[in-house]
C-alpha cells in the first residue's frame, strides 16, 4: 500500500527584538524540512535559505537510496555555505540547522542536525525522532544534569552541530515504519523556547483536524506564551488516497516559509504557505551558474548593519557565553596591584631579614678616622649583610672596635678583610673579643726576649795544662739525640723559652693590609 501526505507550514517572526526571520521551511509531497538559520547579523537566514533551496531537490517521488540522498545533500548544503562565505567573508559566522523528513510512500526517513525537532503523534502517544545536537543536552546525556535544569542552564543556546561550512558535518539519519493516521510535526527550536512542552504539542496536534490548523494552532501558541525567537511549524498527515478519496486527495501545493520564500516567490505563494507580515529583508534568486534548474540564494539585508540583542543570542549559539566584559579592566588593574603588594612584602620581609643580620669586617683609616691613616684599618661590626645589591644598602657600620688589623697575624687579617658572618650581635662580639686576644696574644710574643745561654769554658786538671783534644772521626757514629735534649728552634721572632703563642702568631707582625684585605 503506498500512502500519501496531507501538509502545511507556518512561521511567524516572533515577539522579540529580532527584526527578520532566519527560520527556513519546506513542505512538499515527499519532502518535510526546517533549517533554522544562526548568525544573528552576519547571514543567519542566508545559510537557512541556502540549505532548503538544496534540499527541496529531494522532494520527487522515488530515490535509489534515500538515507544517502539525505547526506547527499546535507554536505552539499554544506559546502554551498562554505562557497558562499569564501565569496563574502562578511557572511563568517553564519550556520544553519537541518531537520528533513523524505517520504517514499511507507517508510519516513528523518535527518537531523542541530537543535530543530520531528515528531510523530501515533494514537494519541507523542514521540520525539530527533536528539538535540546541544552542549545542555550532552551533559543530560551523561547525566551531569537533568532535562529540569537544562531548561535554565545558561548555555542551553549552545549547538555543537550545525551545517556551517566549516567541516563536514553529517546528518543523523532513521528510518521510520509509518501508517495511515499519523502526524509528523518538524519545527524550529521557537517553540520549545517558548514554553511549549511535548504534553502541550500532543493535545495540540491531537486536537486539530487537519495539518492547516495545527501548524496554525502551534505557531499562536508559541507567540501567546511570548516566543522570542522565530518560530516555524511544518505539518504533515499520513493517509490513504485510496481511502480518503482518491489519488489526488492528499495534493495540496507546496509550501515554502520564512527566509527562503522570498527567494522562490512562485513556490511560495501556494495556499499553505504562511510568512511574517513584516519583513525587513529582501531576496532575489540570482543564476550564478547558468543552471536554469538551480538557482543561487543571494541575500541583500535591509537595515541589519546593527545587531540587537536577537542577533547576539544567535551568534552564542556557536559558543559558550563569554564572560561579561563589564569591569574587566578594574579586575586587570586589582590583579597588577595586588601582584605589586605581593612583591613589595617579600622584597620589605627580606630587607628587615638583612638588617637582623651581623658581621666582623674592616672598617678604612680615613673614614674611621677623618683621613687619620696612619692609624690604620680597624676592625668593626657591621649590620646587615655583605652581599652588594645593586641600588639597595644592605648593610652599615654598627661598632667601630679600637683594634687594628695591623696588630693581628696575616690569617686573622685575611679573615676579617672578607668578612667574617655571625648569627647575632653576641656572636660577632664574641668573634671581635677572640681577636682582641689574638692580637694580645702575639703583641706579647713580639716584646718577649730570649734568655741568654752562658758559654761553656774549657776543661783541664788544676795543673792548668790543658787536656788533650781528641780529633773527631767521620766515620764514628754520632749518638741520637733525645727529644727533651734538643734546643728551642727559633721561627721568626720566636726565641728560645718563650711562652706557647698561638701558631698563628708564627711569622711576626706584617705590613698594614688595606681595607680591602687584599696583600
Amino acid at each position: 500500500m503506498t500512502l500519501a501526505l496531507r501538509y502545511a507550514a507556518r512561521t511567524d517572526v516572533g515577539l522579540g527584538p529580532k527584526k527578520r526571520n532566519e527560520d527556513s521551511g519546506y513542505a512538499g509531497p515527499y519532502l518535510l524540512a526546517v533549517a533554522d538559520g544562526m548568525g544573528g547579523a552576519v547571514g543567519g537566514d542566508v545559510a537557512s535559505a541556502i540549505t532548503i533551496t538544496t534540499v527541496r531537490d529531494l522532494d520527487v517521488a522515488e530515490h535509489a537510496d534515500p538515507d544517502q540522498e539525505l547526506n547527499r545533500v546535507a554536505a552539499e548544503a554544506n559546502s554551498r555555505i562554505a562557497a558562499r562565505i569564501e565569496t563574502e567573508p562578511h557572511l563568517e559566522g553564519m550556520g544553519t540547522t537541518l531537520t528533513a523528513i523524505l517520504f517514499d510512500g511507507s517508510v519516513a526517513h528523518v535527518a537531523h542536525i542541530g537543535d530543530s525537532r520531528a515528531y510523530l503523534l501515533r494514537g494519541g502517544r507523542l514521540r520525539m525522532l530527533t536528539h538535540d545536537h546541544t552542549f545542555v543536552q550532552s551533559l543530560v546525556d551523561e547525566g551531569r544534569i537533568t532535562p529540569e535544569e537544562a531548561e535554565y542552564h545558561p548555555h542551553r543556546s549552545l549547538i555543537i552541530r550545525v551545517l556551517e561550512g566549516r567541516q563536514d558535518a553529517r546528518p543523523d539519519i532513521q528510518p521510520i515504519e509509518v501508517d495511515p493516521g499519523d502526524r509528523f510535526l518538524v519545527c524550529s527550536d521557537g517553540l520549545d523556547n517558548a514554553g511549549i512542552k511535548d504534553p502541550v504539542i500532543a493535545e495540540i496536534l491531537g486536537r486539530a483536524a487537519t495539518p492547516e490548523e495545527a501548524a496554525t494552532n502551534l505557531v499562536e501558541a508559541a507567540l501567546d506564551h511570548g516566543s522570542p525567537d522565530n518560530v516555524t511549524c511544518v505539518v504533515a498527515d499520513v493517509v490513504d488516497p485510496d481511502r480518503d478519496g482518491g489519488p489526488g486527495a492528499a495534493a495540496s501545493a507546496i509550501a515554502l516559509v520564512g527566509a527562503v520564500a522570498a527567494v522562490d516567490p512562485e513556490v511560495s505563494s501556494g495556499g499553505n504557505s504562511v510568512t511574517s507580515s513584516h519583513p525587513t529583508s529582501t531576496h532575489e534568486v540570482v543564476d550564478e551558474d547558468d543552471d536554469p534548474d538551480e538557482a543561487d540564494v543571494r541575500v541583500d539585508d535591509v537595515g541589519a548593519g546593527v545587531p540587537g540583542d536577537a542577533d547576539r543570542e544567535e551568534e552564542l549559539r556557536y559558543a559558550p557565553r563569554p564572560p561579561r566584559r563589564r569591569f574587566r579592566w578594574l579586575v586587570r588593574v586589582l590583579c597588577i596591584l595586588a601582584v605589586l603588594a605581593l612583591l613589595a612584602v617579600g622584597v620589605r620581609w627580606a630587607y628587615d631579614w638583612t638588617q637582623r643580620q651581623y658581621y666582623v669586617g674592616a672598617y678604612p683609616a680615613d673614614a674611621a678616622d677623618n683621613g687619620g691613616a696612619a692609624s690604620g684599618a680597624r676592625v668593626a661590626i657591621f649590620r646587615g649583610i655583605s652581599q652588594q645589591i645593586p641600588g639597595l644598602r644592605v648593610s652599615q657600620l654598627y661598632e667601630l672596635e679600637p683594634l687594628t688589623l695591623a696588630k693581628l697575624p696575616q690569617y686573622h687579617r685575611e679573615r676579617v678583610s672578607s668578612t667574617i658572618s655571625a648569627t647575632d650581635l653576641g656572636e660577632a662580639r664574641a668573634i671581635v673579643s677572640m681577636l682582641s686576644d689574638v692580637a694580645r696574644r702575639c703583641s706579647a710574643q713580639g716584646t718577649t726576649k730570649p734568655t741568654p745561654t752562658p758559654t761553656p769554658r774549657p776543661t783541664g786538671k788544676a795543673t792548668g795544662r790543658p787536656s788533650p783534644t781528641k780529633t773527631p772521626n767521620a766515620n764514628a757514629a754520632l749518638p741520637s739525640p733525645s727529644p727533651t735534649d734538643s734546643p728551642a728552634v727559633s721561627t721568626g721572632n720566636r726565641a728560645a723559652g718563650a711562652p706557647d703563642i698561638p701558631l698563628e702568631c708564627d711569622g711576626g707582625e706584617a705590613p698594614t693590609p688595606t681595607p680591602t684585605g687584599t696583600k
